[in-house]
This record gives C-alpha cells, structure tokens and sequence, in this order.
C-alpha cells in the first residue's frame, strides 16, 4: 500500500508549479515522468489505494519470462505457482495504480478491459471519487462505474477501465 500512496498522490508540477521536464528541458511524457514527482506530505493521506499483493508481483516476473523454479529459489516462503498460460493479459491483471497492456497489433482495432480495485484508507467514510481521464489522441478510454462510492459499509470499490482504438503507422505522406 505505500508504494500505491506514493504513486497516487505524485504530482506532475515541479515546486515552481510548472510541467515536469526532461533531460532537453522539453515537457516530460509520461513515460518520462512516470507517476510524477513524490509529495511525502499527501502519501501519508492518500484518500484511495491500489493493493497490490505479492502474488501480483510474482506474476509479474512470470509474465517476464522467470521460471517457477527461479521465482521459487528467491521467494522461499511463498507458495506460488505461475499461470498455466503466461500471456499477454498478464501484464494487465495487476492490481496497479498504473496500466500495462501486454501488446497492440498495427493495423487491427483494440479493445481491452482492464479490472482495478481501490480501498478507500482515508479519513472520510461515506465519499464519491469521480475518475478523470487524460486519452492519448486515437484512444477512446472509459470507466465504469462513472462514480466510485464509498460507505461506513463499502471500504472496496471494484471498477472497469475500458480501451478502445485503432494502432497503424504511416511514412508520414499517406
């Protein structure tokens, strides 16, 4: 749960309150970026966090390729086991602040859903959070429930992020 408070509560303003640069004092992308720059002061009350679990992580490094063996060798107490088909889903089914996703084809339209699960740790019992959504141009991105909302009752929201769009490249003149 503190590295999702981490991430959750990262800003993408540096402490003049402008966008985060790169090396070539250009604004950063997000891959550059990452989550964003680290505020300590709103990790310790991050509202909503992603947990995400050791069985995610060592899922993770089967999705990359490590052997049962070679996982069961370093992780000696837990007993795990990777998936029967390591695929491309994989990478998506990590309970993550951030989305992975595994592989897009050229030239073929893409759809893919991705579940997330978020418990609210914050002070604030009874709360709505509404998701907003930046889409890289040619992504269509959606999310449902349009509301995640939080009870004395409801600590755990589960919810669907929903991609749509098309990969293809040109020469640039087509």
């Amino acid at each position: 749960m503190i590295k999702s408070a981490l991430v959750t509560t990262a800003i993408q303003y540096d402490n003049m309150r402008r966008a985060v640069t790169n090396s070539s004092r250009l604004t950063s992308t997000p891959h550059e970026t990452g989550a964003g720059e680290i505020n300590p002061h709103r990790a310790i009350n991050p509202g909503l966090v992603f947990e995400t679990t050791a069985q995610d992580y060592l899922q993770f490094l089967c999705y990359f390729g490590y052997s049962q063996k070679t996982i069961s060798k370093t992780f000696t107490k837990i007993k795990f086991s990777c998936s029967k088909k390591v695929s491309e889903d994989l990478i998506s089914t990590i309970n993550y602040p951030s989305i992975s996703i595994g592989s897009l084809r050229r030239g073929q339209r893409y759809q893919k859903i991705i579940e997330r699960t978020v418990t609210n740790v914050g002070p604030e019992k009874n709360v709505t959070y509404v998701p907003h959504i930046e889409a890289p141009e040619g992504l269509v991105v959606k999310v449902t429930p349009k509301r995640l909302v939080f009870g004395e009752n409801v600590r755990k929201v589960s919810f669907k992020v929903w991609f749509y769009g098309k990969m293809s490249a040109s020469k640039g003149y087509h």
